[in-house]
């Protein structure tokens, strides 16, 4: 078999959903203003909460990729077996009507070939604005529906956070992970399958605290959905695209040659096309 097997499913692009209200998510950043400023772990200096106001407020959505890979390398190789006699009595040996002699280390050789299988999957999570890898399996339970394009998610005041990271870049990233050379006298199957491709936008409520005798300002984030917070950042005003939908979508003539430069790598698309459903549940 002379080239790999490139298997990409469809890419998706989902909007987690069910988050909560503005008003909930204020009334939550309130409750934890003090925490803006080092909350109870700065116990000299702790910030009285009514010395504490909100001066902005921001309702976000980060981008992040969810992708698993798949690998099946089957192949047969050459070999030689040795069989220990261990009997002093046995002088030769016949195995399938042909006779065989015994070395000096009392062994038989025999040649052969071993088939064999390897197989392996790997999950990896993107964010795709800073392209750090972090765990966001938690969000891959809870509620979606899939889009077509970012500017669903454009409405009002909302800011969408642009992606920096192409699906192309990401198809390499798994390839080099999971391709490695093969001991191998004839390959039968050299396949990877890319059998989630899938890009996220999570709700997050960004809110700007001011210290007003400090004259101090600092950001939490919310996640609109699990309420958990954290440092962040505010970013005011819409950012503008990196990429269109059909280029970042765009696998096949990247990744074909990025591979293994100078072959010619099939890539077998699995969905007949991509299609956008902007009211579908995943």
């Amino acid at each position: 078999m002379d080239n790999l097997n490139l298997e990409i499913i469809e890419p998706r692009m989902l909007v987690l959903t069910g988050e909560k209200s503005f008003e909930e998510m204020k009334e939550l950043a309130w409750n934890k203003k003090t925490a803006a400023f080092g909350g109870i772990k700065n116990l000299l200096s702790r910030p009285k909460p009514d010395d504490i106001n909100i001066i902005h407020a921001e309702k976000q959505y980060k981008p992040f990729w969810h992708a698993v890979c798949s690998s099946n390398f089957e192949y047969k190789r050459n070999t030689e077996f040795s069989v220990k006699i261990s009997d002093l009595a046995v002088q030769k040996v016949i195995i399938c009507n042909e006779e065989r002699d015994i070395d000096k280390e009392r062994n038989v050789k025999l040649h052969g070939s071993e088939h064999c299988l390897e197989s392996s999957t790997k999950e990896i999570f993107v964010d795709a604005y800073t392209e750090n890898e972090e765990d966001l399996s938690r969000y891959l339970s809870m509620e979606t529906r899939e889009i077509s394009q970012t500017e669903e998610l454009n409405a009002g005041d909302n800011i969408v956070v642009p992606v920096k990271i192409k699906a192309s870049y990401l198809v390499r990233k798994l390839l080099s992970d999971m391709m490695k050379p093969i001991d191998a006298d004839e390959v039968l199957d050299e396949t990877v399958r890319i059998e989630t491709l899938d890009l996220y936008f999570r709700p997050i409520y960004a809110f700007e605290f001011s210290w007003l005798p400090k004259n101090k300002q600092n950001v939490l984030e919310f996640d609109g959905i699990t309420g958990e917070f954290y440092s962040g950042k505010v970013l005011r005003e819409k950012m503008a695209e990196i990429f269109t939908e059909e280029t970042l979508f765009e696998i096949g003539g990247e990744v074909a040659g990025a591979v293994i430069p100078g072959a010619n790598i099939p890539v077998k698309i699995l969905q007949e096309s991509r299609r956008r459903k902007g009211n579908s549940n995943s």
